[in-house]
């Protein structure tokens, strides 16, 4: 995967609500892949929450 910087300026209110929408879609995607009997798409829902608990964590460390 290549990487790409971003630079985004959100204001407070703007970085919460970001904040708040990307962790309500990791819970979201911890239940669907809970849900999953398909391995390969489980396998593929495993990745995407990978991805999106690094960008979490990135979020949260530059906060």
């Amino acid at each position: 995967m290549s990487e790409t910087d971003v630079t985004l300026t959100l204001s407070d209110e703007e970085r919460a609500l970001l904040f708040e929408i990307l962790e309500e879609r990791h819970r979201a995607l911890l239940r669907e892949i809970w849900h999953t009997d398909h391995r390969d798409f489980k396998a593929f829902l495993q990745k995407k929450e990978r991805v999106l608990e690094s960008l979490l964590s990135r979020f949260m460390a530059n906060t």
